[in-house]
């Protein structure tokens, strides 16, 4: 019995830990955020345009059009980057609780089974 606590509040508790740990890095990798970061500010889709020897006019417009492509672009990766954000916090949360119930499940298990011989015992 002392060998399944010692497991189970150590070396388990431990791959637990390194589990959640591991599972919570694949889940923010997943969305990329880092790499969203970077390029926060790139036109969206790469769309941008650049041309040589035109008129003001027709620099205007292109400049006009790479602003609003990179302004959407940041838009979406943004929102990209606040789900990304939730999903791996909501996980994290949930690992939690899992690392909570991890600690308390012995004790419940021992409180239930005194609890099942006290009634056996007293009727």
């Amino acid at each position: 019995m002392f060998l399944y606590f010692s497991w189970w509040y150590g070396e388990g508790l431990v791959k637990l830990w390194q589990a959640i740990e591991v599972i919570t890095a694949k889940v923010f990798a997943s969305f990329s955020i880092g790499n969203l970061a970077r390029t926060l500010f790139n036109p969206w889709k790469r769309d941008s345009y650049s041309v040589e020897n035109a008129s003001i006019d027709v620099r205007l417009r292109i400049w006009l059009d790479n602003a609003i492509s990179r302004l959407i672009g940041a838009l979406m990766r943004s929102v990209v980057i606040l789900i990304g954000l939730g999903i791996t916090i909501l996980f994290f949360g949930f690992a939690i609780v899992l690392f909570i119930i991890w600690l308390s499940l012995p004790i419940v298990v021992i409180a239930l089974i005194v609890n099942g011989v006290r009634v056996v015992i007293n009727g």
